[in-house]
């Protein structure tokens, strides 16, 4: 699989991503998903989030997209 276009926040150009503000489960997205780097505890639903700027992240587009693709 091809690397990601864009594996930055699109606000902020930060490479990891939290799966709550202010927590700990850190990813990166590469090969059209996330992948989990760090995760404290596991939750069945979460949504993703910039770790820098706390946008909130649309997974299905952004791997869809292969890039970063903020939730409007």
């Amino acid at each position: 699989m091809k690397p990601s276009k864009n594996p930055k926040c699109p606000n902020c150009n930060s490479e990891e991503f939290v799966t709550e503000p202010n927590r700990y489960d850190i990813l990166k997205f590469g090969n059209k998903k996330f992948d989990i780097v760090k995760l404290e505890f596991t939750e069945d639903e979460y949504k993703i989030f910039c770790r820098e700027c706390g946008s909130e992240i649309n997974e299905k587009s952004s791997m869809k997209n292969n890039k970063i693709i903020l939730k409007t």
